[in-house]
């Protein structure tokens, strides 16, 4: 058996056992430990938002700092992955390396990231440094920590945006900045690979960046680092694009230098120390077009894992495209995380994904291959913080694939976040995206993936319903007409409830845009197949009155189990 497959079947040894301890209880030290434990599920914190940074009145003190590592204890997360610095190079710890957030600012134009300031050089002045604070408690905790910060940084125009303080003295030297790109792609780059990014070619820049992640593999006894090839969750090249063919060779003997400060480090502390990667979940392509040779990092060995993320924004995604990394990690010690952000969703009841819409990417992350999967975003809160507890049942089932397995989950088709009106980034998605225009006698088919094997579950009476919905925009049933099919099968009227969200007025919100919800109760015969799904809408008359467009605004697939056969979950209404 395959080492991916045999993870995927026992889920990973000892994951949450803290690095201090053997699987089996004892102390260990040193050389005395070979048994490699392996990060399953991840939770990464950018260390501002749901976090005492901002949202606590200094001043601090300890055992304010690490609430949000108290808040994940015992949760199913075993690996806290906190972010080191910010985008524009400043740090959030006590560096010997790297210049502390507000430590050139005079006079503040911000008020939170002056009290973020306030809060870390408070806590520094009392003797404590805040990176060393979170590595002690996550290991007494029993959680790997992991700290991450962005490899390719940005500048910012010093007299309009100094009194931020997220820019270092280094990174407003013009003169290492990319600059203008006359290419064509440069045009779809992210608000922070603008320009003022510092170009990864300058061997100034590259050592800059080196010193930080030295620092956290070395002073600190972390369990590794990861480099964020991301700026915000955003990709692009840290040069020009002419330049990148070039500039790829430059990082990859970067990563390479880390490797050997990594394995010293290790056999200095008596500690395993990884290096994870945060690359785009897309194809050799598009990594070699931004410079990242990810095929080598895996193959040589440089990296001990990928974390992938979703370059379709703004919209939640469900369905990574993880074939290429599996492909390559296939027969190695690389593993592949997925890392799912939920910050995009923008619906009338909810603005971020559900429990049920995160065990679904889950599902599908498992599905295609990867080892374990995490929350990416930078902030998760979607209950407000801290957490009021819907949240532990969403993290606990995450890093076990059998659990999740029956567990109710909605599974979405990509779709753009209400107030967007078209992807952003460098690499848009190929397939259908919605909203989408419906014109008559034209179908319009969407792709829907599902990691569910309903035929089983449905044979053991494990299935409580599975629903197709499909949402109408400027649509009123009787004035106007559509059919809908499921993998080529035309779904009658009969199994058709429809739901009216013309101006309705519910909890905390008005449903919108005004249509109607199409919502089928599939029979078995009909179910999703375990996989790639097709869902066809085709308008067949329209009402002439009305000159709006009929759109297709969301599809998704509602699937809810019984614990077992017969076993309703509320048998009685009285």
């Amino acid at each position: 058996m395959q080492r991916r497959e045999f993870l995927q079947t026992v889920g990973t040894t000892a994951a949450v056992t803290t690095p201090h301890v053997s699987a089996n209880g004892a102390n260990v030290t040193g050389s005395d430990r070979v048994t490699k434990v392996e990060p399953r599920v991840f939770f990464y914190d950018d260390g501002r938002h749901a976090n005492p940074l901002y949202q606590f009145a200094p001043p601090m003190t300890p055992e304010d700092y690490v609430a949000t590592v108290d808040q994940v204890v015992d949760s199913g997360v075993d690996t806290f992955i906190f972010s080191a610095g910010l985008e524009g190079g400043v740090v959030q710890y006590d560096s010997r390396v790297g210049q502390k957030w507000g430590e050139n600012v005079d006079v503040w134009t911000h008020e939170i990231f002056y009290r973020a300031s306030r809060n870390l050089h408070q806590i520094i002045a009392d003797g404590h440094d805040p990176m060393q604070l979170y590595c002690d408690r996550c290991h007494e905790k029993g959680l790997w920590f992991i700290p991450t910060a962005p490899v390719c940084i940005v500048s910012a125009d010093r007299k309009k945006y100094a009194g931020l303080g997220r820019s270092s003295d280094f990174a407003y030297r013009t003169e290492l900045q990319v600059g203008s790109d006359d290419d064509l792609r440069a045009k779809n780059l992210a608000r922070f690979f603008q320009p003022g990014r510092l170009n990864f070619m300058h061997a100034e820049v590259r050592e800059e960046r080196f010193r930080i992640f030295e620092e956290l593999l070395t002073r600190y006894e972390t369990d590794g680092v990861e480099l964020d090839l991301s700026i915000d969750n955003e990709f692009g090249p840290f040069c020009r694009f002419r330049d990148v063919h070039r500039m790829a060779p430059l990082l990859t003997d970067w990563i390479d230098r880390l490797r050997t400060v990594a394995e010293q480090a290790s056999r200095t502390q008596g500690r395993q120390k990884c290096i994870y990667v945060r690359i785009p979940a897309q194809t050799p392509d598009v990594w070699n077009s931004l410079g990242f040779e990810v095929e080598k990092w895996v193959s040589q060995p440089l990296v001990d894992g990928l974390i992938c993320l979703s370059t379709n924004r703004p919209m939640l995604d469900q369905d990574l495209n993880l074939t290429s990394v599996v492909d390559i990690t296939h027969g190695t010690d690389c593993r592949v995380l997925a890392g799912f952000e939920s910050e995009f969703l923008g619906r009338s009841r909810e603005h971020k994904a559900t429990p049920a819409m995160i065990r679904a990417a889950a599902t599908n992350a498992y599905d295609r291959g990867a080892d374990g999967f995490g929350i990416g975003g930078g902030m998760w809160a979607p209950n407000g913080w801290p957490w009021p507890g819907e949240e532990y049942q969403t993290l606990r089932l995450l890093g076990h694939p059998d659990l999740l397995a029956t567990t109710d989950k909605v599974y979405r088709a990509l779709s753009l976040q209400q107030s967007s009106s078209k992807p952003t980034g460098l690499f848009p998605p190929t397939e259908t995206i919605l909203p989408h225009g419906l014109r008559v006698g034209q179908p319009l088919t969407v792709r829907l993936r599902t990691g569910d094997d309903l035929a089983r579950w449905h044979a053991e009476g494990k299935i409580d319903q599975v629903r197709l919905r499909v949402h109408l925009v400027n649509f009123e049933t009787g004035l106007n007409e559509v059919r809908v099919a499921l993998n080529d099968h035309v779904l009658a009227e009969s199994i058709l409830r429809k739901g009216d969200l013309h101006f309705r007025v519910i909890k905390n919100a008005i449903a919108g845009p005004y249509g109607y919800l199409f919502d089928f109760h599939l029979p078995p015969e009909l179910f999703p197949r375990r996989g790639d799904n097709l869902v066809t809408v085709t308008l067949l008359r329209r009402d002439p009155k009305l000159n709006l467009p009929v759109e297709v605004y969301d599809v998704d697939c509602s699937i809810s189990y019984l614990i077992h056969r017969h076993f309703e979950r509320v048998p009685l209404d009285y």
